[in-house]
């Protein structure tokens, strides 16, 4: 049996609407860059239908995963999961909602295959409401006064990392669950990439 070569964490939150497109761009964009892939996505309690549309792709496609919560526990928490049950050399963390197009997770590989540990995302126009990215930059003013330096409010949760990045995260005993903080904290050699950024 090959290695899996690439891991791609999605977690899920009453994303029936997205899964099946999502899908699609996935497999599009990985059956061009690796023979080797897993789609790990964690299911964090949704009220929709988005386990069973889940399950039938994992039942006709043995390169889905699915991780299920009981209830919902958070975004963050679902990503953390999905790091501890990835397979994979290269890792990549990609939100369902689509606003970080699959198609541009080859450049951010090939960043990372430059000799960076891990690469972000920065979103070229942001496309978010005006109250969220309010409230985003309120947490990361926070984040950075506690952290005593200051993270980039442009960096996505979009990010590929190597084994070795996720290793550490699984390995931290931090409690935190702002994970652009705790990989900042970690201090490995990282780089950032413009990316495309949907509604």
């Amino acid at each position: 049996m090959s290695k899996t070569k690439i891991s791609v964490v999605v977690p899920i939150y009453n994303e029936a609407e997205s899964i099946q497109e999502l899908y699609k761009r996935l497999t599009a964009t990985l059956t061009q860059i690796s023979p080797t892939y897993e789609l790990l996505f964690i299911d964090d309690g949704s009220t929709d239908n988005s386990l069973g549309l889940l399950k039938d792709l994992k039942n006709s496609d043995k390169n889905v995963r699915i991780i299920k919560f009981t209830r919902n526990f958070g975004q963050q928490s679902a990503v953390l999961a999905g790091f501890r049950h990835c397979k994979g050399d290269i890792i990549v963390q990609l939100d369902a909602d689509l606003q970080n197009p699959p198609e541009e997770i080859p450049k951010l590989i090939e960043k990372l295959n430059e000799g960076f540990d891990l690469v972000s995302g920065i979103r070229k126009k942001r496309q978010d409401s005006f109250l969220r990215k309010i409230c985003s930059s309120f947490l990361i003013f926070l984040i950075s006064k506690l952290m005593g330096k200051k993270i980039d409010l442009d960096i996505s949760s979009f990010r590929v990392m190597n084994r070795g990045v996720v290793k550490k995260i699984n390995e931290c005993k931090d409690k935190s669950r702002f994970l652009s903080a705790l990989v900042s904290w970690l201090g490995v050699s990282s780089a950032q990439v413009e990316v495309e950024h949907a509604k």
